[in-house]
């Protein structure tokens, strides 16, 4: 007969060691206490658990050893950090430039290095931020470093633009006074 099985070993429950297998919430030493014991009705949970990869958070490493990684997310908080060290590398090569500066010639040089030095932390914060949104977008990675990577994108953003735009004022109005 199709469908019908004859190995009687294949009608066996498997061997579940003692410690694995689930505890009677009713039992133990608590059970007389009142607010112990099986809860009762349609709040009832079910009777022990299984541990496997699909029980896990995703954020989680896997029962296969697997770690979800965000290259994106990690790539744009480098970025960030590289922008940040630029920004405080330009700061003080400036203050430097102005302190030592043969003002006999114009400003001409120290306003090449400030352009200069806030385009280019401009555009490694604009890197940090695109990869931090690229890493946030990605549904199954830890977001912690592209949520850092963006904030520190923006913050910089903001603070260059603001710096190219006083800048900017500046020169254009310093010829008027």
């Amino acid at each position: 007969m199709l469908g019908v099985m004859s190995d009687p070993q294949q009608h066996q429950q498997p061997q579940v060691p003692p410690y694995a297998q689930p505890q009677q919430p009713s039992s133990g030493p608590f059970a007389a206490q009142p607010g112990y014991g099986a809860p009762a009705g349609r709040h009832a949970q079910p009777q022990g658990y299984q541990l496997n990869a699909s029980s896990m958070p995703s954020g989680y490493p896997s029962a296969t050893g697997a770690v979800s990684t965000n290259a994106p997310g990690r790539l744009g908080f480098i970025f960030g950090l590289i922008a940040v060290g630029l920004g405080l590398v330009s700061t003080l090569a400036n203050t430097a430039l102005i302190y030592s500066y043969d003002y006999s010639s114009g400003y001409a040089m120290i306003e090449v290095a400030n352009w200069l030095g806030s385009f280019i932390v401009l555009a490694v914060a604009g890197l940090a931020l695109g990869f931090g949104i690229a890493g946030l977008r990605r549904p199954a990675a830890p977001h912690g470093q592209a949520g850092i990577a963006v904030g520190i994108g923006i913050a910089v953003i903001v603070g260059s633009l603001g710096s190219i735009i006083i800048n900017g004022l500046g020169r254009a109005f310093i010829g008027y006074f």
